[in-house]
């Protein structure tokens, strides 16, 4: 665990260096959590309370499935695109704990922005609107467990398959697969914002598919060899 520990930090320190990486996850955070804390505000006291669940459970994610997205882009595509993922398989780690060191420091910065974009939506709906709107407790879970699983999951898949394949099916793949996800996510979000109430229900279904997926995908990667990370750098 310790070896473990020590990749996550190392990943999670060369992420906050990236000045660029994370001035756009804070433009997303501010962007979106305005423009959904003018939507909440438009509705009637119930109405706002229902929006601002909503848009809590969904923006949050979407912005925390963006920067998972960038960021494992980061500390795995780019390390192996560098060879610098030679180096590392060097050490005296096993290849699970890279890849879950990996996972780990991608999940504290993705969820760092996700925490404050949830803090940013709270803040800006009761700073303009006449009364006090605060989630409810399903919200609460969802933003301190759900949310950092969901970004693991998402996290520890993108991390599995850019190890699986090659670059240029990397490049591609994770195009194809980001820009509809990410459409689909917020997108749902913002239509469904002013009309569903979000209940332990959808909290449950989220956090157990994001358990499960994260893992089903630490499973796979005890099956895969350095020797096949190695061959797909070129």
């Amino acid at each position: 665990m310790h070896k473990t520990l020590v990749v996550a930090r190392k990943e999670t320190e060369e992420l906050m260096r990236t000045k660029s990486t994370i001035l756009i996850g804070l433009g997303f955070a501010f962007f979106f959590s305005l423009l959904n804390s003018l939507a909440v505000i438009k509705g009637k006291d119930s109405a706002s309370a229902i929006s601002l669940d909503s848009s809590i459970f969904f923006v949050p994610a979407a912005i925390g499935f963006f920067m998972a997205y960038m960021s494992t882009g980061q500390i795995f595509l780019r390390e192996k695109a560098d060879r610098v993922i030679e180096t590392l398989m060097c050490a005296p780690v096993n290849l699970r704990q890279i890849w879950l060191g990996k996972v780990l420091g991608a999940t504290a910065v993705a969820y760092s922005l996700s925490f404050f974009t949830a803090l940013v939506i709270i803040v800006i709906v009761n700073i303009l609107s006449e009364s006090i709107l605060l989630p409810g407790a399903p919200i609460l879970f969802h933003i301190l467990l759900v949310v950092p699983t969901f970004i693991a999951a998402l996290a520890g898949l993108l991390g599995f398959v850019q190890f699986l394949l090659g670059m240029r099916e990397n490049r591609i793949l994770n195009f194809v697969i980001f820009v509809p996800a990410f459409a689909a996510l917020y997108g749902s979000g913002y239509m469904t914002s002013s009309s569903l109430a979000i209940s332990w229900t959808y909290v449950g279904i989220l956090f157990g598919i994001s358990a499960l997926l994260l893992t089903v995908t630490a499973y796979l990667t005890k099956r895969l060899s350095r020797e096949r990370i190695v061959t797909t750098i070129t």
